[in-house]
């Protein structure tokens, strides 16, 4: 029986850990940023506002996940990431937005919400057991 993702999780194009951190910042006040999801929720100094605004829209919780964090039977590969996969319980996830459509958001949260909340309400935004 199919279940509904309960949760969101924002899978980041990048690596964990205080190195990791400091050098994203000095990218994103460079304007180099590498991870089309990383500039769309966070701005060189911290989360964006108009993105938190977005996690309460969506009524769901909101986790956040680097590449190095990734458990391998997932099965996801660095080329699938940025991702944003939806959750149901323990099951294996399911992509609801892949790189291309984050990528295509053109840094629009808006465009992001909308994409994120059609996938939502599609269903294959169920999880199989």
């Amino acid at each position: 029986m199919a279940r509904p993702v309960d949760r969101i999780i924002l899978v980041y194009n990048g690596d964990s850990g205080l190195v990791a951190l400091l050098l994203d910042v000095a990218k994103k006040a460079a304007g180099r940023e590498e991870c089309a999801l990383c500039e769309l929720a966070y701005s060189p100094i911290g989360k964006r506002r108009r993105w938190v605004a977005c996690e309460r829209r969506l009524g769901l919780p909101v986790e956040e996940l680097h590449r190095d964090r990734i458990p391998r039977e997932w099965e996801l590969s660095r080329a699938e990431l940025p991702c944003i996969l939806g959750r149901a319980g323990d099951e294996r996830p399911v992509v609801l937005v892949n790189r291309a459509e984050i990528i295509a958001c053109h840094g629009s949260i808006d465009e992001l919400e909308r994409r994120l909340l059609a996938a939502l309400a599609a269903p294959a935004a169920t999880v199989q057991p």
